[in-house]
């Protein structure tokens, strides 16, 4: 066994765990959790010299520039929400690992054409 090919076994191997140990593509998503405290403007109001009514939680999204969307959260649903969330986080780290190795098998792949005498920029059919 060449060493590239060595190297490619491993690699591959590391791409496959990379990609098992995902939560399910189903429960993920993408924005902030925001917590927020309100002042309702009555003049004898508590939330006048305190945090102010609440708290209220909201998942936030940026959509495009200039349009967001606010979903507010029951206190039953945070959980639901931070755990998409964490997913989310999950599979974007695994999407550079994954993507950081293909790089690598992708450098390997060219180096053993080049090495076999093929161009690697030369189209086969």
């Amino acid at each position: 066994m060449s060493k590239a090919s060595g190297q490619a076994k491993k690699l591959l191997a590391q791409r496959e765990i990379l990609a098992s140990g995902l939560p399910s593509f189903a429960q993920i998503v993408r924005g902030s959790l925001v917590t927020r405290y309100r002042r309702c403007g009555k003049p004898t109001c508590h939330c006048l010299k305190g945090r102010g009514h609440g708290p209220a939680h909201y998942l936030v999204v940026t959509l495009r520039p200039g349009k967001t969307e606010q979903i507010l959260l029951s206190e039953e649903m945070l959980p639901v929400a931070r755990q998409f969330l964490d997913n989310y986080q999950r599979w974007w780290a695994a999407l550079e690992k994954v993507s950081a190795v293909n790089r690598r098998l992708l450098r390997l792949r060219v180096a053993e054409l080049a090495a076999a005498g093929k161009s690697p920029h030369r189209r086969t059919v």
